[in-house]
């Protein structure tokens, strides 16, 4: 068979698994990627060995590759990607290629390895150059463990209908119930097993709302990381849980630097979803969508940056003040879904972005990061 009919049935062959793929049909799907992929393998490497030309070869060689990261062949996949690059592809396709194999790695990453994980319980990982075989920096670490703890509890609050906790220690009955427990981490990618209580008070006829809450925790993580604002908005409607949970997002996101990717993982029907949250925290502004100030408010001068150190605090106010390095300070309001991760900067030297109100008395913070 010619390079051109090989080529044609695979493209074929993807059509049918993107439309099983679309209809929910997740084994259908695989089966079809997977003879797409044999048919654009041969075609690639007959390509290959004929040496028809750049971008030709390596162009059907990514192909592949794509085909076998959809199937889960990612062995293949990477032996498709390093033969693209062994040769002399187009500066354009072989950043491209780069990009493939790092998807390649994050899905091996974010594979289970034979661990078996309960309804109530989702796989956490980290993957960037800070981590390493079974080692990281313990800061990163636990401070973005400590992000999912804050953002389990307060989606429990939520889901629960209670309303947003301004003060005061979690409630007892959610914290037994969703207090986050994690497991001895896996070596290479970091990788932990983090379940929702010990004991299941709430379960009813094998519905339990800890299974509702892992749920809505990745699938909203997946829209923040798809930057997908509206279709966040429309799950979570309340101004002050939603602000809340687009801060801890952006917390719990990638810093581009030491930590690449964050993945989360769960089982639902014998399947495994994964989420690779690899949008950067400084791609993700939480300007768009922090409407607590009227627009009839915001000075000329409009958005301001500044750096300084957090050394007090009004709670009931929900006030802060920075300190710059000549002393001067500057009086900064909380709105109230952003007051969990100003907490975690507390004594800290810290950039904020805020918006500069007309009266000219205090800054509305909006972003915060370390300096």
């Amino acid at each position: 068979m010619t390079i051109q009919k090989l080529h044609t049935q695979a493209i074929e062959y993807a059509d049918r698994a993107f439309i099983k793929k679309f209809q929910g049909n997740v084994d259908g799907a695989k089966s079809y990627f997977f003879q797409a992929f044999e048919l654009e393998k041969e075609a690639a490497l007959l390509a290959y060995e004929q040496h028809i030309g750049e971008p030709s070869v390596s162009v059907l060689l990514k192909s592949a590759a794509s085909l076998a990261l959809n199937c889960s062949e990612l062995v293949q996949a990477e032996k498709m990607i390093c033969l693209a690059l062994s040769g002399e592809p187009p500066t354009e396709i072989a950043e491209e290629l780069r990009n493939l194999l790092e998807d390649v790695h994050f899905q091996r990453h974010l594979s289970l390895h034979g661990i078996a994980l309960e309804p109530t319980e989702l796989q956490l990982v980290f993957a960037g150059p800070g981590v390493g075989y079974g080692v990281a920096k313990s800061e990163l670490v636990f401070k973005k463990i400590s992000l999912l703890e804050d953002i389990t509890f307060r989606t429990a609050e939520r889901k629960l209908g209670k309303p947003f906790r301004t003060s005061g220690r979690i409630g007892n009955d959610i914290k037994t119930n969703f207090q986050p427990y994690i497991s001895v981490p896996r070596a290479a990618s970091m990788a932990f097993t983090i379940r929702l209580g010990l004991q299941d008070q709430f379960a009813i006829a094998d519905f339990s709302p800890k299974i509702d809450i892992i749920d809505d925790i990745v699938e909203n993580i997946g829209l923040v990381n798809s930057a997908d604002f509206q279709a966040l908005k429309e799950k979570i409607p309340d101004e002050t849980y939603f602000t809340n949970f687009v801060s801890l997002s952006r917390d719990l996101a990638p810093d581009g630097k030491d930590i690449s990717l964050v993945g989360l993982s769960i089982v639902r029907n014998g399947n495994q979803k994964d989420i690779q949250f690899t949008r950067k925290r400084e791609d993700i502004s939480s300007l768009p969508v922090i409407t607590q100030v009227r627009e009839t408010e915001v000075s000329t001068e409009g958005f301001i940056i500044l750096a300084g150190r957090l050394f007090a605090a009004n709670q009931d106010e929900s006030r802060i003040r920075l300190k710059m390095e000549n002393n001067t300070t500057h009086p900064i309001t909380v709105p109230t879904g952003l007051s969990d991760i100003v907490r975690k900067y507390w004594g800290e030297q810290v950039k904020i972005k805020g918006i500069q109100t007309q009266k000219k008395s205090s800054i509305i913070l909006q972003e915060i990061d370390p300096a």
